[in-house]
């Protein structure tokens, strides 16, 4: 009888953190072993959601189980996950548990004392589906093919499907990738490392008005036939706060065939960052009396979810402000752009940077087409040996073709901070202030707050997010919790050089491993574990002085190494855990 395999997440096709970056990168290995054995389960929403998801007609072997859903009032959505490998699952709706959900909450009161008095829609809507997938999964083994199946569920927003379906006699894996505690008390600014044998898990979770959330997710974690995690730092906070050791670690790989090859770094670098200065000198231009600075000058940027306290944004950016007047105090000419790529609420966009944009942009399409004939009157003057006059380079025509066309800039009253308006609450702004980095024409620092998703047609960059930071020359993630962290991978994994620290799963398991040289290490890992701000700061500081002063070779080495050192995250390797597990 064939063994399937059913991962059920609430991340597939419904793009939301970093798990759905772990489920669609290893989505094809897991095929390729298992084949059409091997499906995916999701949410449905309504079909403006379906981006990556295309329903088609269900097999045969599903028709049964999907009209019986329907006659209770459940539909099912067959069809394929449009990524790598292209998996076939379902997409389930949940409306009817939504419309019931007090019942559910009582249920999980009466059955195992989940008190949810203090929930809203976030903890709504995932026990709702997990209600719904439950009864798919009934279903589902009532056929006697799918009776041999695994089922594997992640995170405690799938972790209700897993308590209600705890007496399939189906062997049922959980992974937490990270823990409600673990995040809460991160983002309140409690280091919890430095004792974490002093919290009491329910009473901290009370303390932290999350206490629905982790019961969900304990009861999960206990009722699995297997525990599992990412990394070995976050096996412990588990066994602590769940209360179970874990069983496996199962460390989150990068489908390096996505990324560019050792031979291709350089040459999609230069190609990229040429646009990402472009852009850079389209934006200050208006605002600077001299030539807007992006001949030697470095790009830097940060990303992720805006969980500033979490992914260490605040320390990063006080850093960089301490830089910024080391570098202008110590007369350095080296100048940093600083993007922050982290989707955040927005008013509207920057009409001014917009419209300007399209106005520079035509004056380049202008001169590209005089090119040819500026060409020729260059190398006429050249030849001659005759001083070039700029009135000289361009006729009266041209000259006052490119004027009107200029006349169009707009200038604000204050150098933008952000390619978006922002609320004056937002939390990278205030932290721009207090870092004393405003852009002005004499900082050495300026930062460009980025606040949507980065695309190939967002009308600024024009760049899809690996084109992005395969263009820049550091990555900085400074994270003070972070179960694993794939952005200071995929940097790696673009030939960048990176920063992370050793409280993330990725940090950790670099250095058990012992993967870093010494010298031209490419990630740099910053320690936070049990030590103060301000100690960080002062750390990253130094790093980060020591990456600007670096020579180009010095920069082209660490990021050979920095590639090189992604290839041990391969999920051609590391997608053997997985195989192991799932054979057991």
């Amino acid at each position: 009888m064939s063994k399937y395999i059913f991962e059920i997440s609430w991340e597939i096709a419904n793009k939301v953190g970093g798990i759905y970056t772990v489920l669609a990168s290893k989505a094809k290995y897991v095929k390729n072993l298992y084949g059409k054995n091997y499906f995916v389960v999701g949410p449905y929403f309504n079909e403006n959601r379906l981006n990556d998801f295309r329903v088609l007609k269900p097999p045969t072997e599903f028709i049964n189980v999907i009209e019986r859903l329907r006659s209770y009032g459940i539909n099912v959505y067959y069809g394929e996950w449009l990524i790598d490998g292209i998996p076939h699952g379902f997409l389930i709706d949940f409306t009817k548990y939504l419309e019931q959900i007090n019942n559910l909450k009582y249920e999980l009161w009466q059955k195992f004392g989940v008190d949810s008095l203090r929930t809203g829609q976030d903890y709504n809507e995932p026990i709702a589906w997990s209600k719904a997938v439950s009864d798919f999964l009934f279903e589902l083994v009532k056929e006697a093919d799918f009776q041999n199946s695994i089922l594997h569920f992640h995170e405690w927003l799938a972790g209700g499907g897993l308590i209600f379906a705890k007496d399939l006699k189906q062997r049922k894996i959980f992974t937490t990738h990270a823990t409600v505690l673990g995040r809460s008390l991160s983002s309140a600014k409690v280091n919890f490392w430095e004792n974490i044998e002093k919290f009491e898990p329910l009473k901290t979770a009370y303390d932290y008005g999350v206490e629905a959330k982790h019961s969900i997710e304990k009861l999960a974690a206990n009722f699995a036939d297997h525990l599992t995690t990412v990394s070995q730092i976050t096996a412990i906070e588990v066994e602590h706060f769940l209360e179970r050791k874990v069983s496996h670690i199962l460390p989150n790989g990068i489908d390096l065939d996505r990324f560019p090859t050792f031979e291709e770094i350089s040459t999609f670098h230069q190609k990229n960052k040429n646009i990402i200065l472009q852009f850079v000198l389209y934006l200050f231009s208006p605002y600077f009396q001299k030539h807007c600075p992006t001949r030697d000058a470095l790009i830097f940027f940060m990303s992720g979810r805006e969980e500033v306290r979490n992914k260490g944004f605040d320390i990063a950016i006080l850093s960089l402000g301490k830089l910024n007047k080391f570098l202008k105090e110590n007369n350095i000419t080296t100048n940093i752009y600083l993007f922050i790529f982290v989707p955040s609420q927005i008013i509207d966009i920057d009409h001014n940077i917009l419209e300007n944009l399209i106005v520079y942009r035509s004056v380049e399409d202008y001169l590209e087409n005089i090119q040819n004939e500026i060409n020729s009157r260059l190398l006429h003057a050249l030849i001659h040996q005759r001083q070039i006059e700029g009135e000289k380079i361009l006729t009266r025509n041209e000259y006052l073709e490119i004027q009107k066309m200029l006349s169009k800039i707009k200038k604000a009253t204050k150098i933008p901070l952000a390619t978006h308006l922002l609320p004056e609450t937002n939390p990278f702004l205030d932290l721009a202030r207090k870092a004393d980095l405003l852009n002005r024409e004499e900082d050495k620092v300026k930062i460009i707050i980025y606040p949507t998703y980065v695309s190939s047609s967002d009308g600024l960059l024009n760049l899809d997010y690996y084109n992005v930071i395969n263009g820049c020359h550091l990555g900085i993630f400074p994270s003070l919790y972070e179960p694993w962290g794939y952005t200071p991978l995929e940097t790696l994994a673009a030939g960048v050089m990176a920063i992370t620290t050793d409280l993330t799963g990725f940090g950790s398991y670099v250095i058990d491993k012992q993967l870093v040289k010494d010298s031209n290490p490419g990630l740099w890992i910053l320690k936070r574990k049990e030590r103060k701000d301000s100690e960080v700061i002062d750390d990253l500081f130094k790093i980060l002085l020591k990456i600007t002063l670096m020579k180009r070779s010095e920069r082209i080495q660490n990021k050979y190494e920095a590639r090189a050192l992604a290839t041990n995250f391969d999920w051609q390797n590391l997608i053997k855990n997985y195989y192991d597990l799932y054979e057991l």
